[in-house]
This record gives structure tokens, sequence and C-alpha cells, in this order.
């Protein structure tokens, strides 16, 4: 990369910079690439087009707002639709060498893009359009390093089938009730890593998925993926695989990361026929409490299942996953829930020592299946339920809790196979909250199970 650096200038009282900037991008691209440095102060912008070898940077003191108008994202279009958003504040497609840098601030105001007032089911209400921060496609050669990101409107920085993508240092703040602000998620994405970041999301914390893709040529696995030395809190799922998994996702390690205030530590969830293989989590601690039930889950630091989206469909194999060095406190069960036409296998857990504590919301212990068929939908009435993520029976009930057959149990394994448990101890209460199973491990449908102490190493105190 040249070392051009180019210092975006201003006019007295001017405050949309998205020409000057823009103009800037362009001309370090045309220049052989370089440095766009943003100046200090308070600035609002529309969406932005990053161009190959330009480092985009946001120094101390620099706070770069969104534009809350979401015509003001025509520029920033881009072929994955994910939720209802076709489009993003920064994007790149088919280019190499990015980077955003700095110590600076992307504000996404997410207050701004709420269709109604209060709050539903823990959550707010989401306008059904809304950008995303960041979205790259079909990029390599990217780093993303420095910058604190707050209050995204959505998923705040998607990736899509990109390739040696480098994350570090990044803070991602945002508001912990407003729905479908993933903090990074990688789509099809190889060789990308996560390392030494601060995400809080309502949504799923890091997240490695493939998505439906109607360009043919973004397609591809995900795979060779690392999240480590990281603090992550979330409302759905702080280190997740899924639930989009179009496409295969292989060889992925979340390691060395602390997991506090979040309703699940880590998920692998197979519904799309994708396969899902050799996944680690490893050396992590857990802090796992239950959420309202507009978030799915309820509080559990492990959670494993196959299971169709649509009705009839079969969910790809989930197999060869080891949760090891695993340590803290939760409200949930851990869960292997398999699909009756493929089981879960291999699956190994050692080394893994939880309390499992009362939650506050005691008539909740239940097993969360969700996305489920009910979830593919078009709701948009608190009453009975909002866009693909929860319905109501008449009852009012949400569809998809499952009750446990015989309370809450610390392990619940169904339709799964060949699953190891060595040193697995979860510490529960002396006496059991209402609502409890008496028995530490509850059995569905499993073949080859092996603990390698007493079912009675799951114990009381």
């Amino acid at each position: 990369m040249s070392l051009n650096t180019h210092h975006v200038t201003v006019t007295d009282g001017e405050k949309d910079i998205t020409h000057a900037v823009q103009q800037a991008i362009d001309a370090v691209h045309a220049a052989g690439g370089g440095q766009v440095v943003l100046p200090r102060g308070q600035w609002v912008s529309k969406a932005l087009k990053l161009k190959s070898f330009v480092d985009l940077h946001l120094p101390t003191g620099c706070e770069l707002s969104c534009s809350t108008d979401y015509a003001d994202y025509e520029a920033g279009k881009v072929s994955v639709i994910a939720e209802d958003s076709d489009r993003a504040f920064i994007t790149a497609r088919d280019q190499q060498g990015i980077s955003i840098s700095g110590s600076g601030t992307i504000h996404g105001h997410s207050d701004k893009w709420c269709g109604r007032d209060g709050l539903f089911e823990g959550t707010f209400w989401p306008k059904m359009l809304r950008p995303r921060i960041v979205v790259f496609e079909n990029c390599k050669d990217i780093s993303l390093t420095g910058i604190s990101i707050v209050e995204a409107p959505m998923w705040t920085i998607h990736l899509i089938a990109c390739h040696q993508v480098k994350v570090e240092s990044l803070r991602i703040l945002n508001d912990m009730r407003m729905p479908n602000t993933d903090g990074v998620n990688f789509d099809s994405c190889t060789d990308a890593s996560i390392f030494n970041c601060v995400i809080r999301a309502a949504d799923d914390a890091v997240c490695v998925k493939t998505c439906r893709k109607e360009d043919e040529s973004l397609n591809g696995p995900a795979e060779r993926i690392i999240v480590s030395n990281s603090i992550l809190s979330s409302k759905s799922c702080a280190l997740k695989i899924g639930t989009e998994t179009y496409q295969d996702v292989r060889d992925v390690l979340f390691t060395t990361c602390t997991i506090t205030e979040s309703n699940r530590a880590f998920g692998i969830f197979s519904r799309d026929g994708g396969d899902i293989e050799r996944i680690r989590f490893s050396n992590c601690t857990v802090q796992c409490e239950q959420t309202p039930d507009g978030f799915w889950g309820s509080g559990e630091a492990i959670t494993i299942n196959a299971l169709p989206r649509v009705a009839g469909d079969v969910p790809g194999y989930v197999r060869d996953v080891a949760a090891d060095g695993i340590t803290g406190r939760a409200q949930g069960a851990i869960n292997i829930v398999g699909h009756e036409t493929q089981q879960i296998e291999n699956v190994t857990l050692s080394n893994i020592q939880l309390s499992l504590e009362a939650g506050k919301f005691p008539d909740a212990y239940y097993l969360d299946l969700r996305p489920s068929p009910h979830d593919v939908n078009l709701l948009d009435n608190p009453e009975q339920g909002r866009r693909n993520a929860w319905v109501k029976n008449e009852a009012g009930q949400i569809l998809g809790l499952e009750p446990y057959p015989n309370g809450l149990p610390g392990l619940w394994l169904d339709q799964a196979n060949n699953i190891t448990c060595n040193d697995v101890v979860i510490h529960r209460p002396a006496t059991l909250p209402k609502g409890w199973s008496e028995q530490e491990t509850e059995l569905g449908h499993v073949t080859n199970v092996c603990f390698s102490k007493p079912a009675s190493s799951l114990s009381a105190v």
C-alpha cells in the first residue's frame, strides 16, 4: 500500500461530510492506496463505499454518526439481505487490502430505528427497514482495528464471502434491548480472526453462519475461524454458529474469552442443510442469565441442536464438537438435541465446572428450540408475534418453548450419539427450586454415552 495520506477537510458549519469522505476515498484509491483520515469532531454521513488499499481512519475525538434516514443508504445497497435490510453504512464489494482503523467512534443511533414505543417480550419493536453498519462482500485482506461502534440499528459488522480477515481491539456497544444487533457476523468467510475485542449486543455477539445468497458467487463454506481473548455480552448467544446454515461450517475455535451477562454462552444451531463439524469451545469463563421470552434461550452455557427451519426439511449434521475448560455459572441446562433423522454425533464435554443457579424468571425453565417452523413468518403484531422471531398461540404462550420432561436438569441429551463427558461437574442448590428435575442428567433418545465419572459428579451443593 502507498503511504499516501489524505486528511479530510470540512468548511465551517458543515456537519454532513459524506461527499468529502467519499471523494477522499476515491482519490486515495486512484493514487494506489493509502489512508483517509477523518477530522476530529462530531459528523454525520450517508452511505460510504470503501475501495481497495484504502484505510479509513477515525482518530481520537472523531465521532461519525450514521444518517437516521433509510433513504440515505441508497448508495449502500448490497446483494445479501439480512432481516429486511439491503443497505449498509460502509460497504465494499470485490475489494482487497481494505481497513477501518483508529480510536474514534461510529454511532448508529439505534433509538431512532424503533417502530413502536415501549418493550415487547423484553425487546424494542424495530422498524422493518434498518441499515447494517459495515457490509463487505467478496473482499480479502481486511483489517478492522481499534474503533468503537455504538448503538447499531441492525447487524453491526457483516462480512460475506470474505477472506483473510483480522478484527482486533474493537469495541461494539449496542443497546441490549434492540433486536438483531449482532456484533460480528462471519458469513461464508475463511481464514478470519477476532482478537482482544469487547462486544455487547442484544443479539449474537459473534456469529459464524452461511446465509442464503441469490448471488451464487458468494456461496461457500465458513471455515478456519478463530475468536479469542475477548469480552462478550449477549442477550441471545455470545459465541454462535448458525442459525443460517445453507452451506457448511467447519474448523472454528472459540477460546480464552470472558462471557458476561449473556443469555447463552456457546451455541450451535443447524437448520438449513449445511453440515457443521470440527468445532471447539475452550478455556472460557461464562455468566449466563435468563432473559425475557422475546430473546431465544434460557440462560444456558452450552446449547447444540439440529432441527429443521422449514417443516419436512432435514438439517445438516453436527459432529466432532468439543467443549473443554469451561467454568462459571448459568441458569439453564447444557442442551444437546438432535433431529430424529439427523442425530448429533461425537461431542466431548471435558473439564467443565458450572454452578447452576435459580433465574429471575422461575416459570421459564424450558428447552428453547427456536427458530422453529413457527418462526418463519411475516407477523407484525405484539399480540401474535414478531417477524421471524416469535409466535404466540391462542393462550398467549410463545411457540418453540418446550418443557423438560421432568423439570430443569443440569444436562439434557436427546437424539445424540457418541457423547463423552469427562470431568463435567454441575453444582446445583442443595434444595432444588420448584420446576427443577431431581435428576442431574436427563437422557432422551441417546446412544453411546460415556461419563468418566458417575452421574453423581453433577452434584448438589
